[in-house]
């Protein structure tokens, strides 16, 4: 993931993946790259696959900028990049988080069996108003979703790794 705010106020937001945890687990003779398995992402349709197909992303780098700040944001995490995404975003925004509580909140994400993964530490009393409306919920000890932002804000800069996959923010 690359966050990238420049001297001009110029700012980028990339992301690429290999798909999962060491991707294919193969990796090119020639250059060392790890190949991704992307392939994956087509709910296991993968012997029939048509030409011109793109299998589904979560992939959502994003610029918000307004008069007096820029916010440069994505995250890495599969399914779960989503909801990690508008997570950070509504903590942040909406709720008056610092960017790095917002980014350190714990987060839940809806499994394709329609049942919610909460993150340990996520909030008990939202966690029983779901069950009391009859959402079921699944077991989730392993969150892979991790956001990272930079933001100008006033002239200052911050930049916020999540400690999920124990990043860190790094600049020049």
């Amino acid at each position: 993931m690359c966050r990238c705010l420049a001297e001009d106020g110029s700012a980028v937001s990339v992301t690429s993946s290999i798909n999962h945890i060491f991707g294919s687990k193969v990796s090119s003779p020639r250059t060392g790259i790890i190949l991704n398995n992307e392939l994956l992402d087509f709910c296991g349709k993968t012997n029939n696959i048509s030409p011109g197909e793109q299998p589904p992303s979560s992939m959502a780098p994003a610029v918000l900028k307004s008069a007096s700040r820029t916010l440069v944001i994505g995250s890495t995490g599969g399914s779960m990049i989503t909801t990690g995404m508008a997570s950070t975003l509504m903590n942040y925004l909406w709720f008056g988080k610092s960017l790095k509580e917002a980014i350190a909140a714990p987060v839940f994400s809806i499994t394709p069996f329609n049942s919610v993964k909460f993150e340990p530490h996520f909030d008990q009393e939202v966690i029983e108003a779901l069950k009391a409306l009859g959402q079921t919920q699944s077991d989730g000890k392993i969150f892979y979703n991790v956001v990272n932002a930079v933001e100008k804000k006033d002239g200052c800069i911050c930049a916020v790794s999540d400690a999920r996959k124990m990043g860190e923010a790094a600049g020049y």
